[in-house]
Order: structure tokens, then sequence, then C-alpha cells
């Protein structure tokens, strides 16, 4: 609904410029009525009615009643006899009411729509605020865990790290974050291409390690990209930890393809598996569940050299409104 906001509600056109429209929407009408009148023979003024109720809905009452008079002309003219009596004038006379009747209901509507557009957009820069404050509090908390890291013995430190990637990941999700109609959606293309550029950034690898993310053109529910990002920053985190050791060069791709099922592949040419994908780490443990939360799979590939990893889950609809 809110498309029609800017073509019904927000124009600024000059007084004569509106009713010029107006008078060409009715011109229309008109014609429409006395071809129909020629064709049937038969004096009406029905066909007048949408043109009265179009010109208010589109822009305003007062446009509405030149419309309203501009149809009670046409009609007075269309049902003109030479012998006019009381059934021409008491005929006419109703339809005077109703043409004005259906500027006013035109002229209500357009009001009512309007505040509902209104509130809705009002909703949906509240939402946008919260998901920017809360955006800020979550890399507020990173931070912290990060500075509180550098104070504490290495297995530890290296245990907040990852949880501090793992909010930034969540926080990552309200820098993409769009209002559209009841859903919040994220733009994956841009999500996953930020997730894994900051692992990089935090991790930085000792051996000249490359990345490459690619997307399907998608949006996806924020719950579900949020599972998504996670699971990626878990699989290409392991990688970087496990598959280049001694500084050994390598690559990084990323892939998400969506049709009928999601499907994400995080692939490299490292050493293989370790031991971070026999389910035995908390990493590991994390992409499962996170799997499992959205009714997917996932499928573990040996490479020569290196290996895959295959998520597959169902497709969430989203509204296209």
């Amino acid at each position: 609904m809110n498309k029609l906001y800017p073509l019904l509600l927000e124009h600024r056109l000059p007084l004569w410029v509106r009713h010029c429209i107006a008078m060409s929407i009715m011109l229309v009408c008109a014609v429409m009525q006395i071809a129909l009148q020629m064709l049937t023979g038969y004096p009406g003024y029905f066909l007048l009615l949408p043109g009265v109720f179009l010109s208010g809905l589109i822009f305003d009452r007062g446009t509405g009643i030149v419309s309203a008079a501009i149809a009670v002309a046409v009609g007075a003219y269309l049902s003109y006899r030479a012998d006019v009596g009381v059934e021409y004038f008491s005929s006419n006379g109703l339809f005077l009411v109703t043409a004005a009747g259906t500027a006013v209901v035109a002229e209500f509507l357009r009001l009512e729509m309007k505040r509902v557009m209104q509130a809705d957009k009002t909703k949906a820069l509240l939402l946008q605020e919260m998901a920017h404050r809360t955006k800020n509090n979550l890399a507020v908390l990173s931070a912290m865990i990060r500075l509180q890291a550098r104070n504490a013995e290495p297995a530890v430190a290296a245990a907040l790290q990852d949880t501090a990637r793992r909010i930034q990941v969540t926080a990552e999700v309200y820098d993409h974050l769009s209002v559209k109609e009841d859903s919040r959606l994220v733009d994956m293309r841009y999500f996953l291409a930020d997730v894994v550029d900051k692992i990089f950034q935090s991790l930085a690898p000792s051996g000249p390690v490359a990345f490459d993310v690619a997307s399907d053109n998608v949006v996806l529910p924020n719950n579900q990209a949020l599972a998504i990002g996670i699971i990626v920053n878990e699989l290409v985190t392991n990688t970087l930890k496990y598959a280049f050791p001694d500084g050994r060069p390598g690559h990084v791709a990323v892939r998400l393809s969506a049709a009928e099922e999601i499907e994400v592949k995080v692939s490299d040419n490292g050493v293989g598996r370790h031991s971070e994908t026999d389910g035995s780490g908390l990493g590991s443990r994390i992409i499962m569940l996170l799997t499992q939360q959205l009714g997917g799979t996932l499928v573990y590939e040996e490479l020569q050299p290196g290996v895959c990893a295959r998520v597959r889950a169902p497709r969430v609809a989203v509204s296209s409104g």
C-alpha cells in the first residue's frame, strides 16, 4: 500500500493542473457514457461516477466536487429532451446528490488511506531506529568482550574473541535490515560479504589467503539471515584457523543460492577436515544447532585439496508487497 503514497497523497500540483487532470478524466468517462448511450439508446449516468470517485481519491474533495459538477452537466445534457418535466429534474437532482456524495466518500477514503500509510511509515521509522540502537549496543558489547580478551589467558582470550565475532555477526544484520510490510528483510549479497570481510580483518591469517563471496540476489527474513550469517562465520573462522597451517597460501569461497531452497557452500583448498568439523568443537555444535533451527541439512565434501561444507534449508517465503 505504501507504494501508492507518492501517487495519491504526496503530490504538490497546482490547483489548475489538478482541475485539468480531473476534467480529462471526466472527458474520458463522458465519451464512454455517450458511446454506451448511442449503442443502447438508453440515457444513463453510471459511467460518470467512477471519474468523480477517482478525481476525489487522487487529489482532494474540491477536485472531486468539480468533477461532480462536470458529471451533473454531462448527465443533464445526455438526458435532455424537448419536453422537460419533473422526471428530468428529479433524476438529475438525484444524480447531483449521488455525485456529490461520491466525491465526499472519495475524500474520506483518501484521508483514511493517508492516515494508515503515515502510520506505516512511522512504524517503519521506529523499527529502523530500534534496529540502529540494537546494532550499536551489540557493537559496544563486542568491543567490551574484545577488551576483556586482551587481559585473559590464551585459551580464554580465543574463546572471548570467538564470542565477540558471533556478536558482531548479529550486529551486522542490523546494518542490512530493511522493513517491508510486516517483514524485516536482509539483503544477503551485501550481508555475507561484510561478514566474511570482517572475519578476515579479525583473524588476519598469517599466509596469503584470499576469499570470494557470491550470492544470488535474494532477501531473507532477519532470523533466517542471522542463522545463515552465524553458520558462515563459524565455517570461515574454522577454515582460517585450521585449513592453512604454517602460513600456507589458500583460497576460501562462500556461495549462497536460493531457489526453492537455500544452499550455502563454504569451501577451501586447505589441508582438509580438522577437529573442529568432527562435531566435538563449540563451533561445530553451533553450526549443527542453527542448521536444525533452519530445518536443513549439513554435509561435508572432501575436495582435492580442501573441503566443502554444504548447508541446505527450506526457504522462508517473504511478503512481496
